[in-house]
């Protein structure tokens, strides 16, 4: 679903400690994975799990606040901007006034740049059962940001796929 390319530079959000980085970096070459997480205890784990990664200049790891003061400035030195850009249960996009972090977004993709945002905690095998946003909420607040999107579906997860109207 990511269609992930070796020259990609791909931005996630609030990652936290999670393996994603391993499996996000697995296919780059020249590309780029930033991870950027509000919890400095989650970046320092990151940064033990991925100790190779980091090594080999694939991965930089960001402690920042999504949005916040100085964070954009941050990512873009740190690898941006982005071609992929992904949030995984980030609640940022849905729970409350999601205009600083998608105008962030935004701002941070690179022509012709996708954003994913994926909710679920069980496989594409499993039926359909852990908590996720309403697509319609989420698709509001895309749509009042300038994105147009589509939802993908695969057993627990969700995914909405996000493109600047307009292909900016």
């Amino acid at each position: 679903m990511l269609d992930i390319r070796a020259s990609d530079r791909i931005l996630e959000i609030g990652a936290g400690s999670s393996p994603s980085a391993a499996y996000l970096a697995a296919g780059l070459r020249t590309g780029t994975l930033v991870v950027v997480d509000r919890s400095a205890t989650a970046i320092a784990r990151s940064a033990k799990k991925h100790a190779a990664l980091l090594d080999s200049g694939r991965l930089h790891l960001v402690h920042a606040d999504v949005p916040g003061p100085g964070t954009t400035a941050l990512l873009r030195a740190a690898g941006g901007p982005f071609d992929r850009i992904l949030a995984c249960n980030v609640n940022l996009f849905w729970t409350r006034d999601a205009d600083g972090g998608l105008a962030m977004v935004r701002e941070l993709l690179a022509p012709g740049g996708i954003l994913y945002l994926g909710y679920g905690y069980g496989g594409p095998d499993d039926p359909p059962e852990s908590p996720k946003p309403a697509p319609d909420k989420l698709f509001g607040h895309l749509s009042a940001a300038g994105f147009d999107q589509r939802v993908a579906h695969a057993g627990d997860l969700l995914c909405v796929i996000a493109t600047p109207r307009g292909g900016e």
